[in-house]
């Protein structure tokens, strides 16, 4: 009788982070499945490896195809000949990771074994009121779209966002693609931004733009809350949490790489074998680092090589286009202005430029008097205070509308903003009179304003890569490092890197966050 033999499978699977999780989702599995299999991680991939029937494997892999979730981190997955076995694994340290693990299995499973109440929430919610409860990820208030409610929460200062209670009903509201579901339905559970269809957020009641980031229940009790809601027919609705507690990642994609634009939950508490060190937030980590250009050049070990790195952040007052020279460290070449938020005093600023400028301000002030009424958000730093401030000139209300109406154009090309350097003590800086100043001679031209904000953003593309290219030919460079969640925007990211990456090694970050 012929001996029927076993046979070995080696299966990579590229993973760009090395918490341990998800190898113990498929340790799970391989036990499940009953087959003499193991997992290993290494520093960027996993590997499984079966040594079994050729029946058992294709059974195997069809489990595995059918129970293993999505993550954010996964990239390619393809059967190998062969791996480098004196590679060592990635160390255990057993650090609880700060993420619920809701396979379908355990989703089914607190379905199954728990049995909240949840019909006074409901019953405030259908008669337009605010439901308020505590979940292990924190405070959160929920509603249905209503654009009074909304505005009142964002006039606090909050980001209203939406929880998508049956996702199979996404595309009712949503034009959405294949990589949103997926990264939607990651074990991750991130917030990703997605864009309304026409007519569906025409009533302002979801956002004030036509965007908004949506996520699916992430923790024990939203997964009974959302199913509470979906039996009484309530697809969606919007919530609000308290800022002491972190809501997730922000996530948004590049080609094919997945880029967290913020957060901290499901990548720390953190094991960093290249710092040899325990971090509990990206705050910790990048601080540890000095900044989040020098982070980034740990992780890809360049902090030996001469490089250009473009730190521009929404938030931070010290986004900059710096270099790193070994020898010397880091320099800032370029620096972005911390500007007063007050339109009466840009466009005093604006009109000490020149007789020019100063004509320009007068008829302007005339042609759009609304402008010099109400101010700017005043608890803005760097690239949002000058946002702001070319949104307020166009009758915009924030630096997020202004990106917003960006992203839902058509547009491939614009014109051309100016975008200008000025050097005060000792220090170049982007001059932010002139963008403003020149957004609105256009608008004095009758430019129309999605024109103008798609411009803003093309322009400020161009802008970095003259300046990169120039200096990173000054210094013989050949790394260009991008980062700061300005880049989260896909016109200013799509741009620079098609420009940049025809000469250069464009570097981003995988593992960590674009940002504080």
């Amino acid at each position: 009788m012929k001996k029927i033999s076993h046979m070995q499978l080696i299966y990579k699977i590229e993973f760009n982070t090395t918490n341990l999780y998800f190898k113990h989702i498929i340790e799970s599995l391989i036990k499940e499945a009953n087959i003499n299999a193991s997992c290993k991680q290494y520093n960027a991939f996993i590997l499984i490896i079966v040594e079994a029937l050729a029946q058992e494997i294709e059974d195997f892999f069809a489990l595995l195809e059918n129970k293993l979730p999505l993550s954010i981190f996964i990239g390619n997955s393809y059967v190998v000949e062969t791996y480098d076995e004196t590679l060592v694994e990635i160390e255990d340290f057993e650090i609880k990771q700060n993420l619920s693990l809701l396979t379908n299995d355990a989703i089914r499973k607190i379905i199954l074994e728990n049995n909240i109440d949840f019909s006074n929430d409901i019953l405030k919610i259908v008669k337009g009121g605010i439901s308020r409860f505590e979940t292990r990820n924190g405070l959160k208030d929920y509603f249905l779209p209503n654009k009074d409610i909304r505005e009142n929460f964002e006039n606090k200062g909050f980001e209203v966002k939406l929880l998508i209670t049956d996702i199979s009903k996404v595309e009712e509201i949503f034009d959405i693609n294949m990589k949103d579901y997926q990264l939607l339905c990651s074990i991750e559970r991130p917030l990703v931004k997605l864009k309304f269809k026409i007519l569906k957020n025409s009533d302002k009641e979801f956002s004030s733009t036509n965007f908004i980031y949506a996520k699916i229940p992430d923790d024990k009790e939203v997964v009974l809350f959302a199913k509470a809601l979906k039996e009484y027919g309530i697809n969606h609705v919007l919530y609000v949490n308290d800022e002491v507690y972190q809501d997730g990642l922000k996530i948004t994609y590049f080609k094919e790489q997945n880029l967290i634009i913020h957060g901290d939950k499901g990548l720390f508490p953190k094991y960093d074998f290249i710092a040899n060190k325990k971090f509990n937030s990206s705050k910790d980590y990048f601080d540890e680092n000095g900044g989040v250009f020098k982070a980034i050049l740990a992780q890809s070990a360049k902090r030996l090589i001469s490089s250009v790195g473009v730190y521009f952040s929404q938030n931070s007052h010290k986004s900059s286009i710096s270099v790193n020279i070994p020898t010397k460290g880091i320099k800032d070449i370029i620096s972005i202005p911390n500007i007063h938020n007050s339109i009466k005093n840009c466009f005093e600023e604006i009109s000490d430029i020149d007789e020019h400028c100063a004509r320009l301000i007068a008829n302007y002030s005339k042609k759009f008097p609304m402008v010099l009424e109400g101010e700017v958000a005043q608890n803005t730093n760097g690239f949002e205070s000058i946002i702001n401030m070319c949104a307020k000139v166009l009758g915009i209300n924030s630096a997020k509308e202004f990106e917003d109406i960006a992203l839902d154009t058509n547009l491939s090309s614009g014109i051309q903003i100016d975008m200008k350097l000025v050097s005060l003590d000792g220090v170049n800086y982007l001059d932010y009179r002139r963008t403003v100043q020149s957004i609105m001679a256009y608008k004095m031209a009758d430019v129309d304003n999605i024109t103008l904000i798609y411009s803003f953003y093309e322009s400020l593309s161009e802008f970095i890569c003259n300046y990169v290219n120039e200096i990173a030919t000054d210094i013989k460079a050949n790394d260009v490092v991008l980062c700061g969640n300005m880049f989260a925007n896909s016109i200013l990211l799509s741009k620079t890197n098609k420009t940049l990456s025809k000469t250069y090694n464009i570097i981003l970050p995988k593992e960590y966050p674009l940002d504080y």
